[in-house]
């Protein structure tokens, strides 16, 4: 294999096999979008996407290599324990992308896996639906939420994924004991939220008009909807999770290696970078790239006021009580 800095050796291996096939935990039309940017720079290399979300992806990949049937070659997964363990186990493969020292290592698992995006939360509502007072309300403290006039008017998710659980991480922090209430989880169940098992269904529905907002979504996916035509906007409640929601990684036993590798040097890339912010409306972690997404402009948008860093030392540890609790409180 060439080295990762050899990008023309790389290409020429890369086009020998093809193609190549990516596991995405993102929204199918963005990634598509992603996909079809890499080959419009690679011709001759076809990138096949398969949407598996969340810790689905991780059962799906395990189960495959388990049967000796490997499928993907790259893996794109929202579920932080799970990229840690396919690293610890060797999984994945290590892999120095070019521009390695221009990320944060908050958003590096060694050479192994990379986070390309931070991911904000955000609340996404119906701008037909929710007032400017409403949605100044829910920007000021997530706690707004149990104000009675919301109460049957939003969804939520039971899905289990990246974005699904940094809220939960802040509510239920130790060091927040002051701001958020023992039972404030409970609170947000009895406010009667409409519950989706996937998080794309439940921004769907707010898009739909079925219901008035999420609690919670994702900055990317919000903004890719308003790029769609939508009626959304999102406001980000303070304090604002902010984290490396996706990891990116190659399989150790991809079916095509060069071109894998070729994809994740070209992720990592000011290419790759502006194709998060123009097709993904995500904020690449890359350093030294400005923030292009065209939203970012306009008159109601206001940015994160102030940022929660996700305590990924203790997700593990907690992170399946969190979940099992939330979904049990939302589902009372």
């Amino acid at each position: 294999m060439p080295v990762p800095a050899d990008e023309a050796a790389l290409y020429e291996m890369a086009k020998s096999e093809g193609s190549l096939v990516w596991y995405s935990g993102g929204a199918l039309d963005t990634t598509k979008a992603m996909a079809t940017a890499f080959q419009k720079k690679y011709p001759g290399i076809k990138v096949e996407v398969m949407r598996l979300p969340g810790a689905s992806q991780y059962q799906r990949f395990m189960e495959e290599v388990a049967a000796g049937h490997d499928i993907a070659d790259i893996l794109w997964l929202s579920d932080h324990p799970s990229m840690v363990a396919l690293v610890d186990d060797g999984m994945v493969a290590e892999w120095k992308i070019p521009t390695y020292d221009r990320f944060d290592p908050r958003y590096l698992m060694g050479q192994s896996a990379y986070a390309f995006n931070r991911v904000d939360s955000v609340i996404i509502y119906n701008e037909n639906l929710v007032s400017e007072e409403e949605a100044a309300l829910l920007r000021a403290d997530w706690r707004n939420v149990l104000d009675p006039r919301f109460a049957s008017r939003f969804a939520v998710t039971s899905a289990k994924c990246g974005a699904c659980y940094a809220p939960i991480s802040l509510f239920l922090d130790p060091a927040q004991t002051k701001t958020y209430p023992e039972d404030f989880l409970e609170q947000v169940g009895a406010q009667k939220p409409a519950v989706y098992g996937d998080f794309i269904a439940m921004v769907d529905r707010v898009v739909a008009g079925e219901k008035d907002f999420a609690y919670w979504s994702f900055e990317s996916i919000a903004a890719t909807r308003r790029a769609q035509g939508a009626p959304v906007r999102w406001v980000y409640p303070q304090p604002t999770p902010a984290f490396p929601s996706t990891w990116m990684a190659i399989s150790a036993t991809a079916p095509h290696p060069a071109a894998a590798r070729l994809f994740l040097n070209w992720m990592g890339s000011e290419d790759g970078a502006l194709s998060l912010q123009r097709d993904y409306y995500s904020k690449p972690t890359l350093q030294g790239v400005e923030d292009s997404r065209s939203f970012v402009s306009e008159d109601w948008y206001e940015p994160p006021a102030e940022l929660y860093e996700v305590d990924f030392e203790n997700w593990p540890e907690r992170y399946e009580t969190d979940m099992a609790r939330w979904v049990k409180a939302i589902q009372q």
